[in-house]
């Protein structure tokens, strides 16, 4: 067992956006060992040169603070715990850095848009602690060129479950204490909380992206035939759900979709999804963990999802999501 009353946690946050440098910079405030990966030297040099990464929180106020920033190519330590702070497509090109700065009791969890993210990490590593996660803090730039940023919502939340039921329960709730008090609502999920609430996001998020880049619409143009497609879709989930025995409310579908019809009339429904977007401009995007997982998990459970799967035909050349379970 590793012995955790003897030394701090070693954290290392791989991403130095906006949600990577909040959770360093409020681990950093509890003064615990943290470093942060970044791919960009311009914000390396820059934190370095003007003594820290500023944060200005609603939780924790406005101040700097001198955090080790390193290239995944300076890293040479072991961390005890690995956050990825990155977009879904990053993950992947991550992987030899975890490979490198893992070791035997590691635990490694992925902050990011998508479902079973947990889970594919779970294939890749098999003989590392991995858990699944999600966060909530409002986080964004505030200024790129001096390195600050904001994290705007009055509470940061961050909720985690060990989806193999393998990590030490001492290293949960050490990781749980660290987060708590560094200002964060942490808490320990059961695998079945934790499922639910992930499924229920990815119900509003998955449905609507795969509509969208399938008739290159946004929200606005949700009528007729498209919304067809669109409920088609969240009944599909449902009935995935069902097959995963999650437990997802009768009237979910219900209140979901008069959301939507509110959310149709707003001046900000005209843009395209990040999924569209991402794939209009030639960049990978997150469609692995809000789009294919769906297919991954219907040929497990063994269902035709026939909605599903015709888009899925139109955008295979876009799917990666085998490389993270082979």
């Amino acid at each position: 067992m590793f012995d955790f009353f003897k030394k701090k946690l070693k954290y290392l946050i791989i991403g130095a956006g906006s949600t990577g440098a909040t959770f360093a910079c409020f681990l950093k405030s509890a003064n615990k060992d943290v470093t942060l990966i970044s791919k960009y030297e311009d914000i390396i040099t820059t934190a370095k040169k003007n003594g820290g990464i500023k944060l200005i929180s609603k939780v924790k106020g406005e101040k700097k603070y001198n955090i080790k920033i390193k290239t995944a190519e300076q890293y040479k330590e072991k961390a005890d715990v690995i956050i990825l702070c990155i977009r879904t497509p990053d993950i992947l090109s991550s992987i030899p850095l975890i490979e490198k700065a893992s070791k035997k009791n590691t635990v490694v969890f992925s902050i990011s848009n998508g479902f079973g993210i947990g889970w594919a990490l779970s294939q890749k590593f098999k003989n590392l602690n991995i858990l699944d996660a999600n966060f909530v803090g409002k986080c964004r730039w505030f200024n790129r060129q001096d390195v600050e940023y904001l994290q705007q919502r009055e509470y940061c939340e961050l909720n985690f479950a060990d989806i193999n039921n393998k990590t030490d329960k001492i290293i949960l709730e050490t990781i749980k204490e660290d987060f708590t008090q560094s200002g964060m609502n942490t808490s320990i999920m059961s695998n079945k909380i934790f499922t639910q609430i992930s499924f229920e996001r990815l119900i509003t998020r998955s449905a609507f992206e795969a509509c969208c880049i399938y008739y290159d619409i946004c929200a606005h143009d949700f009528i007729d035939e498209k919304l067809d497609t669109f409920k088609a879709l969240c009944n599909e989930l449902i009935q995935l759900a069902k097959a995963m025995n999650i437990y997802i409310k009768e009237d979910f579908l219900d209140e979901y979709y008069a959301n939507f019809e509110l959310y149709k009339e707003r001046d900000d429904a005209n843009v395209y999804s990040s999924i569209l977007n991402d794939i209009k401009i030639g960049q990978n995007s997150e469609i692995d963990f809000l789009f294919f997982i769906v297919i991954e998990l219907a040929k497990k459970y063994n269902l035709n999802l026939p909605t599903y799967f015709k888009i899925a035909d139109k955008f295979k050349l876009h799917n990666t999501l085998n490389n993270y379970l082979n």
